[in-house]
This record gives C-alpha cells, sequence and structure tokens, in this order.
C-alpha cells in the first residue's frame, strides 16, 4: 500500500493586533509623525499595537516597524516614553547600521537626542507571567526536596 503526502499551504498567518484606546492611537501616530520630522531616518515607520502583557515596545529593524503594548502603555505618558524609546533604536540603526542594534552608545546618544535619559527597561507595573507548574524532586540519598518550573531531561543521572 502506497501513501500519497499532500502539502497543504497554510494560510497566511495574521499579524496579532490588540484593542487599542483610540485616543491613545491617535496621539502616538502624532507624536511619530512629530518626531519623524524633527529626526528624519528616509522612513516613516509603521506603528502597531499588540497584546504583549509585560513588553511595552518593540522596534523591528527589518519591517521598519514599532509595535506598542495595548496591555501597559494606559495613558499617555507612557506611550511618549516608550515610543520614543523604540524609535532611538531604529534612529541609532539608521544612524550608524545594524551593528549598532541594542541598547549601545549610538541608542543612548539617540535618546538623548529625542530629551529622554537612556533608560533600558521600563518601570511600569504589569502583571508577570505566573509558573505553568511546579516540579518537585525528592533526592534518593539524603530525602531533600526542591522544585524546579521544568522537568529534567530523561535518561540521565542526577
Amino acid at each position: 500500500m502506497k501513501l500519497a503526502i499532500f502539502n497543504k499551504k497554510k494560510p497566511a498567518r495574521k499579524p496579532r493586533t490588540a484593542k487599542f484606546n483610540p485616543e491613545l492611537d491617535k496621539f502616538a501616530r502624532e507624536l511619530l509623525a512629530e518626531t519623524c520630522e524633527r529626526f528624519p531616518m528616509g522612513f516613516e515607520p509603521i506603528l502597531s499595537w499588540r497584546s504583549m502583557p509585560v513588553t511595552a515596545g518593540v522596534a523591528e529593524y527589518q519591517t521598519r516597524t514599532i509595535g506598542l503594548s495595548a496591555k501597559v502603555l494606559i495613558d499617555e505618558e507612557r506611550v511618549r516614553v516608550t515610543l520614543l524609546h523604540e524609535y532611538a533604536h531604529l534612529l541609532a540603526v539608521s544612524r550608524k547600521g545594524m551593528k549598532e542594534k541594542g541598547h549601545g552608545p549610538a541608542w543612548r546618544q539617540a535618546m538623548v537626542d529625542l530629551g529622554l535619559e537612556p533608560e533600558v527597561h521600563h518601570h511600569y507595573e504589569v502583571q508577570r507571567n505566573q509558573k505553568r507548574r511546579v516540579v518537585v524532586y525528592r533526592c534518593v540519598r539524603c530525602a531533600m526536596t526542591f522544585e524546579k518550573s521544568r522537568r529534567f531531561p530523561q535518561g540521565r543521572r542526577y
């Protein structure tokens, strides 16, 4: 008996978008347009709202996109700081190239140019992810127990 294998193409995956506050979206788009005018890069980044529970924003260099969290960014000040932080990433790369991606000297200079302190992480109150499970191990020699969030690989002795 011979079996035929059919390759089904998966439908293109839609980008993960989230419900966002229209007033904050309007504010973010106006701020982005103003920032692009003051600090031109040769392109205007695409702005997208995403459902990120902890991360405030992301800058995607290849697609020239700034993704903002609809869950974390709940007021204009958070949107302003996060949007400018992510714009500084794209600005640094447009000035110095891909070797300057991340939070290096070019990004720090871009943050200063945009009028912000070069802080790497936000300090917004967010709901952190909870552990999905806890695995409890017990030593067969001394009976000591300890907890891990993941199982040890099988086939080994510990």
